[in-house]
């Protein structure tokens, strides 16, 4: 697995073997920055279900401000923050070893401190039905910022998750196995 593209392309990144975390392949990946490259450029991002932070990383490698990674694996938080320290990268990130439900729902706390955030990558398992209560959270905790976009990673044999009161698809990608569900603040909410 590599970084893709920005100031750290082409860079290697350390994974875990033998664990239930799927990183978001290299192909998946670059389609989702190719969508959404004039967005990246000095924002701030929340990476849910992190995993060993290939999007969140990809996300600074290209320009994002700063990055909070939140995953609740203490072996997947060591290797996002030796990924992190191989490209330089500490200061313009935070990794949050907690899960993604709590850290969202705390109201407080290293998540609610670096709000709003202009991109929210969500990558849960995909055994896990849990993007349609994440994105319910990501409104309720009114971290997202107005124009932010949401990206939710999930199995293309899943039906997307239909969004909040106030979030709607407003695109829909498929790679293989892989489909991204892109949603924003309805026009009306």
């Amino acid at each position: 697995m590599r970084v893709i593209g920005g100031i750290a392309g082409g860079r290697r990144l350390a994974t875990i073997r033998g664990r239930n975390i799927r990183p978001t392949s290299d192909r998946v990946r670059e389609a989702i920055f190719n969508i959404i490259a004039d967005r990246v450029e000095d924002c701030v991002v929340l990476d849910l279900f992190a995993g060993v932070g290939s999007l969140g990383i990809e996300a600074i490698s290209r320009g994002a401000r700063h990055c909070v990674f939140v995953d609740k694996d203490h072996a997947a938080c060591g290797v996002i923050k030796r990924n992190l320290d191989d490209l330089g990268f500490e200061e313009a990130s935070t990794v949050v070893e907690a899960d993604a439900f709590r850290a969202i729902g705390a109201g407080r706390g290293p998540v609610s401190e670096k709000a709003p955030y202009d991109l929210v990558f969500v990558d849960p398992p995909y055994a896990m039905e849990a993007s349609e209560k994440l994105l319910s959270l990501i409104e309720n905790a009114r971290i997202l910022a107005g124009d932010g976009l949401v990206l939710v990673e999930h199995s293309s044999r899943d039906i997307a998750p239909y969004g909040s009161s106030r979030m709607t698809m407003v695109r829909q990608e498929r790679y293989g196995d892989t489909e991204v569900s892109f949603y924003m603040f309805s026009s009306e909410g």
